[in-house]
């Protein structure tokens, strides 16, 4: 089969399609034809050697990608196959820090890593669901339980995650402010923005308008600056991969702690099937919709990678291997 795989650290041109055996499900596994992978920035940070000192992480050679959708081909032998069948249309994510990536023709995955795809919905939607999708929803409703009523400022608003975060903050009852590039301003507003802010032409930690939730979705801030626009009692989510933020956004919840109810949170996603599901309800309900901003094939995911990395962009990309 084809897949995409890298043999060292480095830029998106060490990125090369192979021909490798296909794989074949073990006990309790089950092995799915994939239609659709979705690319996250997780994606390009690991190849970038950003992980390389987390143990859990398998070195290179090792593929590329997470999340995907399609249908069972063959199940393995044990009572737990069972509970999925051949021809079933399934999406889910497989763990970042296993050698094999969802970028290939088919994956082997664990059953209980699997969720039936929603009626209603292609392979490319709910293969552009678990990672950014759950990121939005559990920062939202789950770490900082935005409430109807409440407000909600979204950085990155036209991006990956912060495409879903909209949608869910709005499904959730809250005002939400998206904070984007002019050019997807007005579609930002289309997925439910009450307003947009330009960051090209404002800061949006100088507005006189307090929040009770910051999301930021494009890592544009830290704690310590967003604080002074969160509410007495408000929370500030940063959910960037990178260590630096995350750091920061630590030392952020210790400051809080003691010198005010205010709370800025770590954040760590659970990347699990029981989120998906509750992703698909959404998803099969008309409640939340991923943006693709385009389908391309295995050998131009380099290019896409090259391109993410600025950090403009807008929804997903998808690959159909």
């Amino acid at each position: 089969m084809r897949a995409l795989r890298y043999d060292r650290y480095g830029p998106p041109d060490v990125l090369r399609v192979v021909e490798i055996a296909d794989p074949s499900p073990g006990a309790g596994e089950a092995k799915v034809r994939v239609r659709a992978a979705s690319l996250n920035p997780l994606d390009w940070k690991i190849r970038a050697g950003h992980m390389r000192l987390v143990p859990i992480f398998q070195r290179p050679p090792r593929g590329v990608g997470s999340d995907f959708a399609g249908e069972i081909v063959g199940v393995g032998v044990g009572a737990a196959a069972t509970s999925r069948r051949v021809g079933e249309r399934v999406f889910g994510s497989l763990l970042p820090f296993a050698r094999d990536g969802s970028l290939a023709e088919y994956v082997v995955v664990a059953v209980d890593r699997l969720v039936p795809m929603p009626d209603g919905i292609d392979y490319d939607h709910a293969a552009a669901l678990p990672i950014a999708g759950g990121t939005a929803l559990q920062a939202l409703a789950d770490e900082a339980t935005l409430a109807a009523g409440e407000s909600v400022l979204i950085t990155g608003a036209a991006g990956g995650v912060g495409h879903f975060a909209v949608q869910i903050a709005k499904y959730l009852g809250a005002r939400v402010v998206g904070v984007c590039g002019a050019g997807n301003a007005e579609w930002v507003r289309t997925l439910g923005a009450d307003e947009v802010v330009d960051y090209a032409r404002e800061d949006f930690t100088r507005r006189g308008e307090q929040f009770d939730v910051i999301f930021d979705a494009a890592s544009a801030s830290s704690f310590m600056a967003a604080r002074r626009v969160l509410r007495d009692t408000g929370c500030y989510i940063n959910t960037s991969g990178n260590a630096a933020a995350f750091a920061g956004t630590a030392v952020g919840a210790i400051i809080a702690r003691f010198t005010s109810r205010q709370r800025a949170i770590p954040f760590t996603l659970k990347n699990v099937p029981a989120m998906w599901q509750r992703l698909a309800t959404l998803a099969g309900g008309g409640v939340l919709r991923a943006q693709v901003e385009r389908t391309i094939a295995l050998d131009d995911v380099a290019d896409a990678q090259r391109a993410m990395e600025t950090g403009h962009g807008r929804g997903k990309i998808v690959v159909c291997p």
